[in-house]
């Protein structure tokens, strides 16, 4: 897992929306698969933003396989969401993406097009339903 990647997904999560308990919006459990020019992208971070809500978080597996949560509860909240998906280079062996006192000390070489990890430019959408089963996505990006 690329720390880099996890850290600045679980900050953005937490800042943006804050912690809580099993209370809060519906949601619904969320899996698929992600796909590099036809071929499973291992180790990315995906990331579902609805119009109102606590964003989702997932992390895809050797298969490009994933699963999200939000706030500690597995699905992402029910409606339509914004994707986000980056993909980063490991970091060399013994080294640090940032310090401890927060300064960036490497910056992350990205494996697919950046646009795909902007908000406003990933060009990727979900629709989350109350209904698990149809809640299972593709993307294929090329």
């Amino acid at each position: 897992m690329n720390r880099f990647t996890g850290i600045l997904l679980l900050i953005s999560a937490y800042t943006l929306f804050g912690c809580s308990g099993s209370d809060g919006p519906q949601v619904a459990a969320v899996e698929g698969t992600v796909t590099w020019e036809g071929k499973p992208l291992a180790d990315a971070g995906v990331a579902f933003t609805p119009e109102k809500g606590p964003v989702a978080i997932g992390r895809t597996d050797e298969s490009g396989q994933f699963s999200l949560s939000t706030q500690g509860r597995d699905g992402a909240v029910v409606g339509p969401h914004r994707v986000t998906i980056e993909a980063f280079e490991p970091l060399p062996p013994g080294k640090k993406a940032v310090s401890e006192e927060g300064e960036v000390l490497i910056v992350p070489v990205s494996r697919i097009p950046s646009k795909y990890g902007i908000l406003t430019k990933s060009g990727l959408e979900a629709r989350v339903t109350a209904n698990d089963s149809e809640n299972n996505f593709e993307f294929e990006l090329k």
